[in-house]
């Protein structure tokens, strides 16, 4: 056996079907092995970064693996912004990619890029010297991949090891390493977190992304109604809670964070004791950085020893996988409580009920408003009223889309919202749509993306087109970069030639095949979309562009959100 085919039996014993990626310099030894895969589907993604981004949103939407694959020098290049995005946010997707021989390494070689690029990027990194080596550095790197905090691995395979043959009992010998490690908590941190929880007087929830990459949405759930806690999340970890459940503040985690629901905000001031499950409290997203008060008990619990403490000391660090970790403090609290105590209590419902009526009261007229050109929040809005929120996985971009998605999106399901936050960079959700249905095709995939994020990585719609994945794009267009335009006008701003951009982005979806329209009256919205979801549901990958006013106007101000 070649090593190429190795690896690709690797693969396939570790139940990967999807490999997205580019053709490239050292790939070749994988082509006869991928060829005759019954299990393994491999496909070309426009741009090596995207291949990273589908395999990031097939890793986001489902809680596995995503695999991608570049080649030598300027492809191994491309991929760093994704995998940067990857690490930032803790996301498991493997990167397999090529380099040349090693008797060239060293040597300026023609696209010789050595893997150390990636040194600050990643969780682990291998690098294949032997063919005997390839079972052992797979074997460690699916450990590294469903092992503890999540994070990408890359694979550096020079081109003369994949090539090279050895025993079939060596290179066949693989087996699958499971479902991983995690860390269970220490029962003392347990015990004197759950004194803390039934003793206060108003305990919140808040959740991260580590809850939902622990598959901990039942136990939040019934910690949350155990105690009737409120339970709001950050960015990552939208979709982890339902935010249709009584209890649900939607964005906004204790103290402050980004895009926070006036709800959360108004919850948060009577908290004195705060569980934080899965919180990197990284700022923005996970905390805005204020300093916690002096009366507020903090419970931390993570998987990463390097996330607890490393923003505000907590009162009880429990170093454990999220699931582990509330699945003892349901069974401690409900020991304390003894039998028939818990449950919802009627004034925290109420409370959070008000302060979300009057929060999404004021902010009725812009969801509304008729005049032209309209804005992203109606846009938002009129979706939510033509899907079946339970079937949809909604996934956002960078800078405007994110801020008029985010906080206002209703996500009912775990993994139905998919998000990205540490890196946030222009049009990651091209290719993250793309992943996410793969992964769930039984969903209404749709991702919100601003113009000036589109005409980055827009192109990527040709292959949910070629490989028949039907997404749905809603482009909003305000005619440039939404920062740029905001403070264009000010002495200090952006330059209009930086700022404001064009382009014509449904005639540009039409000509790579998909089915397009441009929307320019907001009472067009609801029959576009319906029009656009018709023809995903019929096999064909579609967009919708929106043209909007720019997102800080004097009828949106600054923090509309918030």
């Amino acid at each position: 056996m070649r090593g190429g085919d190795a690896v690709i039996r690797a693969l396939e014993k570790e139940g990967v079907r999807y490999i997205s990626g580019f053709a490239g310099g050292g790939l070749a030894p994988l082509w006869p092995a991928l060829r005759d895969s019954k299990t393994i589907q491999a496909f070309a993604a426009r741009h090596e970064r995207l291949g990273v981004e589908i395999a990031d949103g097939y890793a986001r939407a489902t809680g596995q693996v995503g695999v991608a694959m570049t080649g030598t020098g300027p492809g191994a290049t491309n991929t760093l912004t994704g995998i940067a995005g990857c690490y930032a946010d803790n996301i498991p997707v493997l990167l397999l990619m090529g380099q040349v021989a090693q008797r060239n390494l060293g040597k300026e070689y023609q696209q010789e890029v050595s893997s150390s690029i990636f040194d600050t990027l990643v969780k682990w990194k291998g690098t294949f010297t032997r063919v005997e080596q390839i079972p052992d550095i797979m074997r460690r790197a699916f450990t590294a991949l469903r092992s503890g905090s999540p994070g990408p691995v890359v694979l550096e395979m020079p081109q003369d090891v994949l090539t090279a043959e050895a025993p079939d009992e060596v290179l066949n010998s693989y087996r699958p390493v499971g479902p991983g490690r995690k860390a269970a908590p220490d029962q003392r941190e347990i015990d004197r977190a759950a004194d803390i929880l039934v003793g206060a007087n108003f305990p919140i929830l808040n959740a991260g992304g580590g809850a939902l990459a622990a598959d901990a949405a039942e136990e939040l759930k019934e910690l949350a109604e155990l105690l009737s806690m409120p339970v709001a999340t950050t960015l990552m970890g939208k979709s982890v809670f339902p935010e249709d459940h009584p209890l649900s503040l939607g964005l906004g985690v204790y103290p402050r964070s980004r895009f926070a629901t006036g709800t959360a905000i108004h919850i948060n001031r009577k908290a004195d004791v705060v569980l934080a499950v899965g919180n990197s409290f990284r700022m923005p997203n996970g905390t805005d950085g204020r300093p916690l008060p002096s009366h507020v008990k903090l419970i931390h619990v993570n998987a990463d020893p390097a996330d607890l403490n490393k923003v505000y000391q907590a009162d009880v660090a429990i170093l454990a996988d999220a699931k582990l970790a509330l699945q003892s403090l349901i069974e401690a609290v409900r020991d304390r409580l003894g039998p028939g105590r818990g449950g919802l209590r009627e004034e925290v419902v109420a409370e959070i009920q008000q302060a979300k009526a009057k929060w999404l009261g004021e902010r009725t007229p812009v969801f509304t408003d008729t005049s032209m050109p309209t804005n992203g929040y109606r846009v938002v809005y009129d979706l939510m009223q033509v899907v079946d929120r339970d079937k949809t996985i909604a996934v956002h971009d960078a800078g405007g889309s994110r801020g008029y998605l985010a906080p206002f999106w209703v996500a009912t399901r775990p993994r139905n919202f998919v998000a990205m936050g540490g890196m946030a960079a222009m049009g990651w959700s091209m290719g993250a749509a793309v992943g996410a249905k793969l992964a769930r095709p039984d969903h209404l995939v749709f991702h919100l993306i601003g113009d000036a994020s589109f005409g980055m990585t827009g192109m990527e719609v040709e292959t949910a087109v070629r490989m028949g994945i039907p997404t749905l794009t809603i482009v909003v267009n305000d005619g440039g970069t939404g920062g740029g335009l905001m403070g264009m006008d000010r002495p200090g701003g952006t330059p209009p030639s930086i700022a404001q951009l064009g382009g014509n982005f449904s005639v540009v979806a039409q000509g790579l095949g998909a089915y397009s329209e441009r929307v320019e009256q907001p009472s067009e919205l609801i029959p576009a979309f319906r029009r656009a979801i018709r023809a995903t549901e019929e096999g064909q990958a579609a967009l919708v562009e929106v043209m909007i006013k720019s997102m800080r106007t004097p009828d949106l101000p600054d923090d509309w959100s918030l």
